[in-house]
C-alpha cells in the first residue's frame, strides 16, 4: 500500500456510519433529491453510506463537511459522474478543473472579484436594474399579477453579459439566455451510464454541443473585437489582459471562453434563484418586509444609491443569508475519493462518491433553532446562533474551493433589492403554486407570482 493511499482525515464527528437497506427509497431521486437526501439525514444520521443503483455517503455534520471542504484537492476532487457531465459544458473553467490548472487559474482570476475590484461593476448594476423597474412602471395594469422568477433571472443575466461585454450584450441577450437554458437541462440530468457519455447520440447531446458550438464562435468574435480595439473596461477585456504574475503566460482563448460560460451560468443562476425566494420569503412575512423597506428609505431615501450605502443594508443583508439558509441554489455538493481515505473512523476506497446537501445541513436541528422558520434575526452579529464562521452555514461553499463569485453576487443581489423596495412593495398573488424543485438550482418550480405595487414617492 503507498503512502498515500490510506489517508486519515481529522474530524471532531463522533457518530457512526449508517447503513440503510439496499435500494432504500432511491424512487425518491427521480422526483426530488434534497427532499430525498434530507429524509436519509433525518432517518439514519449524519453518516450515511447508500447503495443502490448510485452509490454514494451522504455528510450531514458541520465536522464531516468542514473535513471534506478542506481537503479538497489533496483527499478529494470533483472527479465524480456528476462533474465530470459538467465539464461536457463548461470545459477546463473553474468549476471543474483540477490541481495545477484550477490554482493557476483561481490564483489568475482572485484578483478580479475581490471588494474593491467588484466595485467597478456596480453602476452596470444600478443601471441594469432601473431599466427594469421602469419598465415595471410602464405596465399598463399595474395590480395584475406576474411570475417575478423570469424577471430576476433576466435581470441577473443582463447584469453579468453587461459586466463582461458592456455594450455587445443587449443585441444577443435573448440567445445567451437560450443557451443558459440548454445548459441547466443538460446539467441537471442524473449521470446514468452510457447516456451520460458525450459520445452517446441523444438529443440533449446534441442539442448542447450545437449550443457550445454556437457559444464559442460568439466569445471568439468578441474576443476578436477586443483585440482589434484593446477595449479594457469589461470584464472580458480584464481576462484577456490577466498575466500569470511568476511566468507572465496569459489565458488561452479557449481557457477565456471555458471561464465566461461558467461565469454567464453560475453567476446569474445563484442570484437569480435567491431573489425570487427572498421575494416569495417576505411576501410571506411583511413584518418583515416592512423593516426591509424602512431600512432602504432610511438609509437611501430618494437620493441616487452610493456603493457606500450598500454596507449599511444590515438588515436587508440579513434577510439574503437567511434566504441563501433555507432556499440555498446551489443546493447540492459532492467530491471523489482520490485514494482509500479514512473519514470518521470509517475507510473509504479510492473513487468513493460523498454527496452533501446544503439543503438539509441548514436545517440541521443541532445548529438552528426551529430551522424551517423564516428568521432574519439569527443573522445579527451577536446572536449565537450566527454561524458565519462555521461549516453549519455554507451558501457558496467553503474551503479552497468557495465560490470566486461571492462578493459580486452580494454586492448584485442588495443593489437589486434595495432599487426595487424603493419603487415597489411585492406582495404574494393569490394565484401563485408553491413547490420547491431541486435540479442543477433550488428554485420555486412554478415560480412565483407577485404583485408589484407602486409606493409612494
Amino acid at each position: 500500500m503507498s503512502e498515500e493511499s490510506n489517508q486519515q482525515v481529522a474530524t471532531e464527528f463522533s457518530g457512526k456510519l449508517a447503513k440503510p437497506p439496499w435500494g432504500y427509497r432511491q424512487w425518491m431521486l427521480a422526483g426530488n433529491p434534497a427532499i430525498f437526501f434530507d429524509h436519509l439525514a433525518n432517518r439514519f444520521g449524519d453518516f450515511v453510506h447508500y447503495r443502490g443503483a448510485f452509490n454514494f455517503y451522504l455528510i450531514n455534520h458541520p465536522d464531516l463537511i468542514k473535513a471534506v471542504l478542506q481537503q479538497t484537492n489533496k483527499n478529494f476532487d470533483k472527479n465524480t459522474p456528476i462533474y465530470r457531465r459538467f465539464a461536457n459544458a463548461f470545459g477546463n473553467g473553474l468549476v471543474v478543473s483540477e490541481d495545477s490548472q484550477w490554482r493557476c487559474q483561481r490564483k489568475l482570476m482572485q484578483p478580479m472579484f475581490g471588494h474593491r475590484a467588484i466595485e467597478q461593476f456596480f453602476p452596470v448594476m444600478i443601471e441594469s436594474t432601473n431599466e427594469m423597474l421602469a419598465r415595471w412602471q410602464a405596465r399598463p395594469n399595474q395590480h395584475s399579477s406576474f411570475d417575478i422568477a423570469p424577471e430576476m433571472s433576466r435581470l441577473t443575466l443582463e447584469i453579468v453579459g453587461r459586466t463582461l461585454f458592456r455594450d455587445n450584450f443587449g443585441s444577443v441577450s435573448d440567445k445567451i439566455l437560450d443557451w443558459t437554458h440548454t445548459i441547466d437541462n443538460y446539467s441537471a440530468k442524473p449521470p446514468i451510464p452510457i447516456i451520460r457519455d458525450f459520445w452517446f447520440p441523444s438529443g440533449r447531446n446534441r442539442r448542447l454541443k450545437r449550443t457550445l458550438r454556437e457559444f464559442h464562435e460568439f466569445i471568439q468574435k468578441m474576443i476578436d473585437e477586443r483585440l482589434a480595439t484593446r477595449q479594457k473596461d469589461d470584464l472580458l477585456g480584464i481576462l484577456l489582459r490577466a498575466q500569470d504574475p511568476e511566468s507572465g503566460q496569459a489565458m488561452s482563448h479557449q481557457q477565456v471562453a471555458d471561464e465566461v460560460l461558467g461565469m454567464i451560468v453560475g453567476g446569474h443562476e445563484t442570484s437569480s434563484s435567491a431573489l425570487t425566494w427572498a421575494w416569495y420569503e417576505l411576501a410571506q412575512h411583511p413584518e418583515v418586509l416592512t423593516q426591509v423597506l424602512e431600512e432602504i428609505d432610511q438609509v437611501i431615501g430618494t437620493a441616487p444609491l452610493q456603493i457606500e450605502k450598500i454596507k449599511e443594508l444590515s438588515f436587508t443583508r440579513m434577510v439574503l443569508d437567511e434566504v441563501l439558509r433555507l432556499h440555498p441554489p446551489f443546493w447540492f455538493e459532492n467530491r471523489n475519493t482520490r485514494h482509500e481515505t479514512q473519514l470518521a473512523g470509517v475507510n473509504l476506497p479510492a473513487g468513493s462518491i460523498i454527496v452533501m446537501s446544503r439543503y438539509s445541513l441548514h436545517r440541521h436541528r443541532e445548529y438552528w433553532h426551529d430551522p424551517d422558520q423564516f428568521n432574519p434575526t439569527r443573522f445579527q452579529p451577536k446572536n449565537e446562533e450566527n454561524p458565519r464562521s462555521s461549516y453549519a452555514y455554507i451558501p457558496f461553499g467553503g474551503g479552497p474551493r468557495i465560490c470566486i463569485g461571492t462578493h459580486f453576487a452580494m454586492m448584485e443581489m442588495l443593489v437589486i433589492m434595495a432599487l426595487i423596495g424603493r419603487h415597489f412593495t411585492i406582495e404574494l398573488s393569490c394565484e401563485d403554486r408553491h413547490e420547491m424543485s431541486a435540479a442543477t438550482t433550488m428554485t420555486p418550480k412554478f415560480g412565483v407570482r407577485v404583485i408589484a405595487r407602486p409606493r409612494a414617492s
